[in-house]
């Protein structure tokens, strides 16, 4: 970018990785930031939201979507995913130079090329040289399309259109946060002051260009050396620039590197959303990032790659700027250990996410000349570790020809426009890019060379049985080693040294011959000149339904064929998906294994293997730990290691995760703390790695405020390394936080049975007596009883819920569920009434921040007078907190912010901290509204209203009852009926009789009771006399008897009487409206209207005539005949 504007000068040495696979979202960070109260800040980051689905796909439809340039990609054989390929940065180049040069550019294995920025800009004003030159493409002048530097407009289209015939993507830089310093020569129709920034919006210093990058609203508004800062905020710079950004992706672009990423606010930073990078990122590129230098506190870095991950089609990601720090220190001092460089240092940033580099055109080109000394050899001894990583995308900066190193930064001998150096496309640099794209999705280990810091080997390997398939890159900076005897990752054979011709054997997963030069890159893998050919089977690792599908790939393979441990087999093609699982019984394992041949006609294979769960049987991991004693609180930051996009990570909750469980001599006395690993975390992962980092609640790039540390290294049998403790079952650790211990617990995991709410059933809560009361949860059994009960509510904007706390907000309802080692118990809240005015807010955070004794509370009320600073001195509260109350705010709005009396501030990121209503809980930046602590008000009675009572049966009564005092803590009403026989009672009050009898109805809250008598008595139910009418088929030898039941009663008889003409007739008492179920029974067989299930069906009718005759029934009719 512009020179001298962002340098690494500032920049720390603290490294900020989660490790090679972490994709933490968040991380809280450090701000020292002034407010508007003043202070400085102690902000928190907090995880992105779930993102949109990606944007326009112009770049993907006429790349990896467009037959030709696939078949171009995979002949040149080059990577397919942008975040992963090699990117030559051909710097200054012009776009004629690129498309000369495209054949050797392909050859050398890039899969991007990145160019100078394309947009119109004031210059070069020194003709061709870079000599205090090169810097104008990085201040343009407007948003048209070619500049002296990289041609003309049809120039870019050609040039690109020359690379996609090669299978290579284009990158171009894009200078989107500023503009010329020279007024005159911005382009005419961007000549608005409402389009930039106020050289005093910033509140920066000289004339607005001094910037203190730890204050993020003069890092997003100053101005960079005089340049004109575009007021990002507006909507129609955004529109102008994004039409810009379309305009390019139509001329062929590919992808953007945004310059100054870090200097444009995200869409939320601020109190005003800011609509720019929303509207011009959806732009039809395929991949997109951002230079965004690390080490600034209070920088969201996770966040900028979240929003270009959000609207690329291939990716986003940011400048791993830190890890080329590293690079570059380890290759002055030949100190290339595996521990120092294992991790890129992605300050929260997924590995898939950065762009990685040895130097790149900023720590080049400008004066300090962090790297412009290197000399070639040290930049291709860099790039063989860089280039053969997993992570990152490597970008390869061409230096200027017969520059650097011994040379001047700028020798001048060939000029702006023209190719540098051939560094970029030496046999070490080139093959290490090929190897790069033949390993593309294999794992990754690194290790010393005979345990010597001075030689690094990269393992790529994918455990197939196949050595065409795995590989290594050894970067030796000093003397001639054997690797004889060293344990490798890589399937047994043989691998060629593609760049120096020697060869590596591997036996039993143990080199058995091999040996690499001093000062030298060796990459040791089987190169074809076929495509390779590739297998694999995906799908999850496990399932708890009856079948499951799986996806089947081959690429580059003949006769793909599958076979399955469940008997079924078949061909197939690049994609199927086949159904298993609908054969095996539960805990079953199922193997799915693919066979084909390669070009060369060489066998190649696949398998994965999948259980087929029980969907009954509860998984339980339990995380132990002893608390660090320099840790006031420790909790659990849980996250699914599975590469998840951006938006989609699998957690417990943002950084810094739950707060574990102080439990006194937990599991056998080797932990004082406890944290049950969700249910649902355990179902969503399968059977990806579980991942827990322990943490204090600071941010997780400062040393000692987490474990395991940055600086953790992986091993594939381990269960610790920098990207977290894996974790299938019961573990604890040490609390050692430099050299701790995870190890399985001995103690015996107890396993829930059940847990009840108390109260139970519903819980009548009413706003104007203070909404709030507090839920108890047992857990069984008694072992059990100590393990953290989680609690949820289904409405939020009803109710809340912390600790058992419940506190109701609005009229409604809420599910209230209490859960733990997979049993959960809920009640039903209903909240009534109308909240009464609020006139104070009691404002609670943790003492732990700032001590009990030494927090201040800095505050206006709604746009009033700050207090003076530092503000009142808040009072320790309970459970770890301390508060403050604000009188006469009557409900409207307070503005806050925390300090220690001696300079250290928690504002919020300098957004400060806002709320309303009774109360306001800040943790972890967040603000709640349920108090951590309730002072209890014992109930000293209840009443029911009425006395005693009677009912007839089947009716009802609604009881209502007194709780006092009316500010009583737990006012929550629970009912009982004695004998639910005779009566029953619902929660919320309603009697209902059910038979003759006596009842005691019983109200019971905070432990006190009242109860009425209630005596059901039988209602008088007006009955009729039904005549039966019966004709038998044929005279009988005596009259039918006839069986009868009255509305499914006891079964009665009566012998029935000659009435006339064949009819027989009988009288039966019953309720008017009564059913009667009528069998007769004729010389003693019986005519019962046929038997279901073996249950005679019976004549039903009602009224006070029933007449039968051959089967049918006939109800109100008399038989028209006279008696004898």
């Amino acid at each position: 970018m512009t020179p001298l504007s962002e340098t690494e000068k500032n920049l720390g040495k603290s490294k900020h990785s989660r490790g090679r696979r972490f994709m933490v979202k968040a991380v809280a960070s450090i701000s020292a930031l002034a407010t508007l109260a003043g202070g400085m800040a102690l902000g928190a980051v907090t995880a992105p939201a779930a993102f949109a689905a990606n944007g326009p796909t112009t770049s993907y439809d006429r790349t990896l979507g467009n037959a030709q340039f696939e078949a171009a990609r995979e002949s040149n054989g080059l990577s397919k995913e942008m975040d992963y390929g090699a990117i030559l940065h051909a710097w200054m180049w012009s776009a004629n130079t690129i498309k000369a040069h495209m054949d050797e550019i392909a050859d050398a294995g890039y899969t991007s090329i990145q160019t100078v920025p394309i947009s119109t800009i004031k210059g070069p004003v020194e003709g061709m040289q870079f000599t205090e030159n090169w810097y104008y493409v990085y201040q343009p002048s407007g948003t048209g399309i070619g500049n002296k530097v990289i041609g003309t407009e049809q120039e870019i289209k050609e040039m690109t259109a020359e690379a996609h015939k090669h299978g290579i993507r284009v990158i171009a830089d894009a200078v989107i946060n500023h503009f010329t310093a020279d007024w005159n020569a911005i382009q005419g129709d961007w000549k608005n002051s409402s389009f930039f920034h106020t050289r005093q919006e910033g509140g920066c210093g000289d004339n607005g260009t001094a910037v203190n990058y730890s204050n993020r609203w003069q890092v997003t508004h100053c101005h960079l050396l005089s340049l004109w800062d575009l007021n990002t905020e507006n909507q129609e710079v955004a529109n102008r620039m994004k039409d810009y950004l379309t305009r390019a992706v139509a001329d062929g672009i590919d992808g953007f590197r945004y310059d100054a990423a870090k200097h444009i606010e995200l869409p939320n930073e601020f109190d005003r959303y800011s609509p720019y990078y929303d509207t011009i990122l959806p732009n039809g590129a395929q991949y997109q990032y951002g230079e965004v230098l690390q080490g600034d506190q209070g920088l969201n870095a996770p966040a900028y790659p979240a929003l270009f991950d959000k609207y690329s089609t291939n990716g986003g990601g940011n400048t791993a700027s830190h890890y080329g720090n590293e690079i570059r220190a380890a290759m002055q001092d030949k100190n290339i250990s595996s521990g120092r460089l294992g991790s890129l240092q992605g300050t929260g940033v997924r590995d898939n996410q950065l762009v990685t580099w040895v130097e790149s055109h900023d720590t080049y080109a400008n004066t300090n000349e962090y790297s412009s000394q290197l000399s070639a050899w040290q930049i291709r001894m860099g790039w063989g570790i860089v280039g053969s990583r997993k992570g990152g995308a490597p970008l390869f900066f061409n230096r200027p020809q017969g520059s650097g190193g011994s040379n001047p930064r700028f020798a001048e001998v060939s000029s702006l426009g023209d190719a540098g150096d051939d560094e970029w496309k030496h046999p070490e640099v080139a093959n290490v890019n090929k190897f790069r794209n033949a390993m593309e999705g294999n794992a990754e280990y690194l290790r010393n060379c005979q345990g010597n810091n001075n030689c690094l080997m990269i393992e790529r390997y994918k455990t197939d049985g196949n050595p065409n398939n795995d590989g290594m890159t050894v970067v030796n900076m000093d003397g001639d080693k054997s690797l004889v005897g060293m344990d490798t990752t890589l399937d047994d054979g043989e691998y060629v040294d593609q760049v120096y011709g020697g060869k590596l054997v591997v036996n039993n997963k143990k080199i058995t011959s091999g040996e690499v030069k001093s000062g030298k890159v060796h990459v040791f893998y089987n190169a074809s000149n076929s495509p390779r050919a590739s297998l694999a089977v995906t799908g999850a690792k496990s399932f708890k339904t009856d079948t499951t599908q799986v996806t089947l790939t081959a690429r580059n393979v003949n006769n793909a064929r599958y076979s399955t441990s469940e008997g079924d087999s078949g061909s197939f093609t690049d994609g199927q998906k086949i159904t298993i699982g609908v054969k095996s019984a539960v805990n079953t394992q199922i193997t799915v294994t693919l066979t084909g041949t390669d070009a060369d006609g060489k066998q190649i294979t696949a398998s994965e293997t999948f259980t087929k769960k029980d969907p009954n049987a509860t998984v339980s991991y339990t995380a132990y730990a002893k608390k660090p004693a320099a840790w006031n609180k420790i909790y659990a930051y849980v996250y699914v290691d599975n590469n998840a996009p951006a938006g989609s990570v699998i957690q417990n909750a943002a950084w810094p995760g739950e707060l574990m469980t102080a439990e006194s001599g937990a599991c056998d006395g080797t932990a004082d703390q406890v944290y049950e690993i969700p249910e649902e975390i355990i179902d969503k992962a399968g059977d990806d790695p579980i991942r827990v980092i322990f943490n204090n609640g600071g941010a997780g790039e400062i040393p000692g405020n987490k474990f395991p540390g940055d600086t953790a290294t992986e091993n594939p049998d381990d269960h610790v390394d920098a990207a977290g403790l894996l974790i299938d079952g019961s573990y604890v650790w040490d609390g050692n936080i430099t050299s701790g211990k995870w190890e399985e617990a001995a103690c015996v995991a107890v396993t829930v049975d059940s847990v009840k709410i108390s109260p139970s059933g519903t819980v009548n809560l009413g706003l104007a007596n203070g909404a709030t009361t507090k839920l108890t949860a047992t857990v069984a059994p008694a072992s059990a009883a100590n393990k953290p009960v989680k609690w949820t509510s289904s409405n939020e904007k009803v109710a809340v819920v912390k600790n058992g706390v419940v506190q109701g907000l609005a009229k409604g309802t809420a599910t209230i569920t209490a859960a733990v080692g997979g049993k959960s118990d809920s009640v039903t809240v209903n909240v009534t009434g109308e909240a009464p005015v609020v006139h104070d807010t009691t404002i609670y955070y943790p003492a732990s921040n700032f001590g009990a004794n030494s927090t201040y509370l800095h505050y206006r009320i709604g746009t009033g007078t700050w207090t003076t600073a530092p503000g009142v001195k808040m009072e320790a509260a309970c459970d770890g907190y301390v508060k403050y109350t604000i009188e006469g705010t009557e409900g409207g709005q307070v503005e806050f912010v925390f300090n220690n009396g001696a300079g250290n501030w928690d504002n919020s990121g300098g957004k400060n901290y806002k709320a309303s209503g009774a109360n306001a809980v800040v943790e972890n930046g967040t603000v709640g509204s349920v108090a951590p602590c309730v002072t209890v008000v014992p109930v000293s009675s209840v009443s029911i209203s009425g006395g005693d009572f009677e009912l007839k049966v089947g009716a009802s009564k609604q009881l209502s009852a007194t709780v006092s005092p009316s500010n009583a803590t737990d006012r929550a009403v629970s009912w009982k009926s004695s004998n639910a026989s005779v009566a029953t009672v619902d929660a919320s009050g309603t009697v209902k009789a059910v038979k003759a009898g006596t009842a005691t109805i019983t109200a019971t809250a905070g432990g006190k009771s009242a109860s009425v008598r209630v005596t059901v008595t039988t209602a008088l139910v007006p009955s009729v006399t039904s005549t039966v009418y019966y004709k038998p088929s044929k005279a009988p030898k005596q009259a039918p008897i006839l069986w009868y039941r009255v509305d499914g009663g006891a079964s009665r008889s009566v012998r029935m009487a000659l009435s006339c003409d064949g009819w027989y007739s009988a009288s039966v008492q019953a309720p008017a409206s009564a059913k009667l179920k009528l069998v007769f029974e004729v010389n003693g067989v019986m005519d019962n209207n046929g038997v279901t299930n073996g249950v005679a069906n019976g004549y039903i009718g009602s009224g006070s005539t029933i007449a039968v005759s051959n089967g049918n029934i006939l109800s109100g009719v008399v038989p028209k005949c006279k008696v004898g």
